[in-house]
């Protein structure tokens, strides 16, 4: 490959990685509003210990939004696995 194309390359993968790490962001507020909507819904506003019955409904009420965060937060990391290693190769030519 020509440097004009790796450079190409090199810029989609940092658009990539940063609309990833924005996506990772969004669902992360999705997930603290709906754990905060649980909290108004079930009146639980004190501390709650983590595997206490509480803390399982909760999880359990939250579940798709916790997976869609996990989801994202993996495209994040493979998004910047990718752009590091284009990076990488930039720098070797």
């Amino acid at each position: 490959m020509n440097k004009p194309q790796d450079l190409l390359s090199l810029a989609q993968a940092a658009i990539h990685y940063a609309q990833a790490v924005a996506n990772t962001a969004q669902c992360k507020g999705t997930l603290h509003a709906g754990y905060h909507a649980w909290r108004i819904q079930t009146q639980t506003f004190e501390y709650i210990p983590r595997r206490s019955d509480a803390w399982n409904a909760m999880m359990l009420a939250t579940a798709g939004e916790y997976q869609k965060f996990r989801n994202a937060k993996s495209r994040e990391w493979r998004a910047k696995q990718k752009l590091l290693a284009l990076a990488k190769r930039w720098e070797g030519m």
